[in-house]
C-alpha cells in the first residue's frame, strides 16, 4: 500500500512539475522578464520609425532595444544595467518636460526582433533579447543624477 502511494504521489507531482520545467528549458532563468517589459508604461514614450511607419514606444522597451547596439549580451549584467541607466539618463535629459522625444534627437540605433535575429542567429535571439530586458527592467525608471 505504501508503495502504490508513493508512485500515486510522485505521478501527481510530475503533472504539476513538468509543464515548470518545460518553460524553464525553453524560456530560460529571463523568461519571466520578456512578457513584463511589454507590459510596461511609464507615461514616457519615444516616436521612432520601424518599417517605414512611426510609432510610439514605452521609454522602457525602447531601452531594451537600443542596448544591443551599445553592450554586448556576454558582459556583466551590472554594466549592462548601469548602459541601461546612462540611455535612459539621456533620453529624459532630451524630453524635458515633455512626455514624447522623437528616436532620431536621441542617436541610437534600435534593435528590433528581425536585427536581432540577423545579428545573434535565432537559436540565441531569445537569450540576447531577455538579458538586454531584465537589465532594462533592473533598472526601472533609474536615472543619473
Amino acid at each position: 500500500m505504501g508503495e502504490r502511494l508513493t508512485v500515486y504521489v510522485s505521478a501527481i507531482a510530475m503533472v504539476f512539475l513538468f509543464p515548470y520545467i518545460l518553460t524553464m528549458a525553453v524560456n530560460g532563468r529571463y523568461g519571466a522578464y520578456a512578457s513584463q517589459i511589454s507590459n510596461v508604461s511609464t507615461g514616457k514614450d519615444v516616436l521612432i520609425e520601424i518599417e517605414g511607419a512611426n510609432m510610439l514606444m514605452d521609454v522602457e522597451q525602447y531601452i531594451a532595444g537600443v542596448l544591443p547596439g551599445l553592450v554586448d549580451p556576454e558582459s556583466d549584467i551590472k554594466i549592462i544595467e548601469a548602459q541601461a541607466v546612462a540611455v535612459r539618463t539621456k533620453i529624459y535629459y532630451e524630453m524635458g518636460e515633455e512626455t514624447v522625444v522623437s528616436a532620431s534627437k536621441l542617436g541610437f540605433s534600435y534593435y528590433s526582433k528581425d536585427d536581432l535575429i540577423l545579428r545573434y542567429g535565432r537559436s540565441k535571439y531569445k537569450k540576447v533579447r531577455n538579458v538586454y530586458e531584465t537589465a532594462t527592467l533592473n533598472t526601472l525608471q533609474q536615472i543619473s543624477k
